[in-house]
């Protein structure tokens, strides 16, 4: 009896142990209900994992691209990282959705179908045709999640809200004359995406007060932290004016703007 005793025991516990490894291998792996698929390749125990990617974090991205086939598409594994923010539109949303619940460190395989990704337009200059599946391997570098800080309206009319405030004793503080390293994301009030210095991987730089941008824009950037992050509105009198700058802009725009002021050189450094 003893010995049937420890039998049952241990095919319990192999019953048991392999209900565990599903379900780990389950939370390792899985598909969405509109095809989304995603498959953990390089987890992270959770003792080193402090923050996981969510909503209106700033994520920095390896990625590489493949055909069904597997031939190579895309890369940038082993150079500069691409940075966007998670939720924001700013990349197809089949991305937006992979790279969501990562822990830094983290690489995953992502299946994205056609309609989370570029549809019927494809995109001709990384040669993606229109309705093609998309096969990825992403990579979590390193995230950034903001310290929200004050919202008020200007004397001019435009609307500044700190969303990553940087605390005064660590703050270096932009003045006249100052170089500034700008990360921007333009839209207008409709939510149209007009440009972005992200799109680009490069800051903007210009001299601060020195007509060198829009007269909002001077003034949004004026007494900012290094590391700082605002949202502005900005009334079209104080940015492109009466006339725009067609096509993109139409006359009479008001500015919405996420800025960054990535580096900050004072102009007695230079």
């Amino acid at each position: 009896i003893s010995g049937m005793t420890r039998f049952l025991s241990l095919v319990l516990s192999s019953l048991v142990l392999l209900a565990a490894a599903k379900e780990e291998e389950q939370k390792l792996q899985w598909t969405d209900d509109d095809g989304l698929e995603i498959k953990i390749i390089r987890p992270i125990k959770a003792e080193k994992c402090t923050l996981k990617s969510q909503d209106g974090d700033v994520v920095d991205q390896f990625y590489k691209l493949t055909d069904k086939d597997g031939k190579e598409i895309g890369s940038n594994f082993g150079k500069k990282p691409y940075t966007f923010t998670l939720g924001r539109g700013q990349v197809i949303p089949g991305m937006d959705r992979a790279m969501t619940g990562m822990c830094v460190g983290e690489k995953r395989k992502v299946v994205i179908p056609p309609g989370l990704g570029f549809g019927e337009q494809g995109r001709d200059r990384d040669n993606i045709e229109k309705d093609q599946t998309l096969y990825y391997t992403v990579q979590l570098v390193d995230l950034f999640r903001a310290v929200p800080g004050e919202k008020w309206e200007t004397e001019e009319g435009m609307t500044i809200e700190v969303t990553h405030k940087i605390e005064e004793d660590k703050c270096k503080k932009s003045e006249s004359g100052d170089t500034i390293h700008q990360q921007y994301v333009l839209h207008l009030e409709d939510g149209t995406w007009v440009d972005s210095s992200w799109s680009r991987n490069a800051p903007f730089i210009f001299k601060l007060n020195r007509g060198e941008v829009i007269k909002g824009m001077d003034l949004a950037m004026t007494a900012m932290c290094e590391g700082e992050k605002r949202k502005v509105i900005i009334p079209y009198e104080l940015g492109y004016g009466e006339e725009g700058r067609p096509p993109q802009i139409p006359p009479k725009s008001r500015l919405y703007f996420d800025i960054t002021l990535e580096k900050l050189i004072k102009k007695d450094e230079l």
